[in-house]
């Protein structure tokens, strides 16, 4: 005798729906997973974005350095260091000179306006710098007052014999989206 196969449910038959359930939550998952993977990539895109901003402020500030260091030797045009003349440029006692702690201000650097064009840097960041006179050193074997004379050249050099003005130049770079910003200083001899 042949085995008859069972017959299948019919339609009136009542449905667990336990397929529904697990690919529900399958599909839950699988949106919970990707929506912490956007988020993910939008936060990398942005710490991405601001260390380009940051290293395009860096630069800025260095470009704006360099742009100190040629007024104040005068290889720029129309640039020369003048405390009277010029806003960015400042005498050794010069009260006005901005405090330390204002320098990372955007507000602060409104007001100075260094000589000569800027050097135009990719992305357009903004970079500025202010200049003061930060002190004269005398050379030879009796400097002023019969002081000893600072060796210039290196160490243990006493064989300058003309003095030297050192100046101490702030600069200021700004990155593309304003974010990020750098502000150096360097003290410069001539």
């Amino acid at each position: 005798m042949i085995a008859q196969p069972n017959p299948l449910p019919t339609t009136n038959a009542p449905q667990e729906g336990f397929v529904l359930i697990v690919g529900l939550v399958i599909l839950g998952l699988l949106t919970m997973l990707a929506l912490s993977s956007m988020r993910d990539t939008t936060m990398q895109e942005k710490m991405a974005g601001a260390s380009r901003d940051s290293g395009l402020a860096f630069q800025a500030a260095e470009s704006a350095l360099r742009d100190a260091e040629n007024c104040i030797t005068g290889t720029t045009a129309n640039c020369a260091f003048d405390a009277a003349a010029n806003d960015a440029h400042f005498a050794q006692d010069d009260a006005t000179f901005p405090k330390h702690n204002t320098l990372f201000d955007a507000a602060t650097w409104v007001a100075y306006d260094p000589p000569g064009a800027a050097t135009k840097l990719a992305g357009d960041p903004a970079l500025n710098y202010i200049i003061r006179q930060a002190s004269t050193v005398g050379g030879g074997a009796g400097g002023a007052g019969g002081a000893k004379a600072i060796g210039l050249g290196g160490y243990g050099d006493t064989a300058a014999t003309e003095s030297q003005v050192i100046y101490e130049i702030t600069a200021r770079g700004a990155g593309a989206s304003g974010a990020g910003q750098s502000v150096l200083r360097v003290y410069y001899r001539q």
